[in-house]
């Protein structure tokens, strides 16, 4: 079944069985919400929501100036709850949703989240181009030519908790937020 989902905002239930009491027999799930019945967490889960929210924000559009697809820097995705929510996989599910549209683009040079990952390794391979005297000079990628991103997306995830009959239930709220870079709309 289908659900309206507010405009990147999206209640993140299915984190629920992780927080449940440790006997897991009974976990509240809304009777609407397709594979959120189980008593803990799994990558389906993840990839219900990141589909839904990316739906909903592709929904939206985005623009640049020259008409052109977008491009978009991952940025951080705090966890703001006590449980153990794998922000990182939220991040990269979003990416490759996104990029599946087809709407836009990532760039990873300008994603601040990958200190040591993915950026500092490209621009270690840029450096080397450059700077080794190993790499033909016709081929070589020069400093300077980085793409910017249009777009930064930041997001947090939050919790809710209920206690009652011996056990607690903790409903999660992912907001994601599309910053225009130049003007931060």
């Amino acid at each position: 079944m289908k659900t309206r989902i507010p405009v990147l905002s999206l209640l993140f239930a299915l984190l629920i069985a992780g927080c449940t009491s440790p006997a897991r027999t009974s976990v509240y799930a809304p009777a609407n919400e397709e594979g959120l019945a189980t008593s803990g967490v799994d990558s389906h889960d993840y990839q219900l929501v990141v589909e839904k929210m990316v739906a909903s924000m592709l929904k939206n559009g985005m623009q640049t100036e020259a008409g052109q697809k977008p491009v978009i820097a991952l940025g951080a995705i705090f966890n703001r709850t006590p449980y153990n929510v794998e922000t990182r996989m939220l991040g990269e599910l979003i990416r490759v949703e996104i990029l599946k549209s087809g709407l836009a683009k990532f760039s990873t040079a300008t994603d601040f989240e990958h200190k040591g990952g993915e950026s500092t390794d490209l621009y270690k391979q840029l450096k080397f181009q450059n700077e080794s005297g190993h790499v033909d000079p016709a081929t070589i990628k020069r400093y300077g030519q980085l793409t910017g991103a249009d777009y930064v997306l930041f997001g947090n995830v939050y919790n809710v908790e209920r206690r009652g009959g011996g056990r607690t239930e903790a409903n999660f709220t992912f907001n994601l937020a599309l910053t225009e870079v130049q003007t931060g709309l």
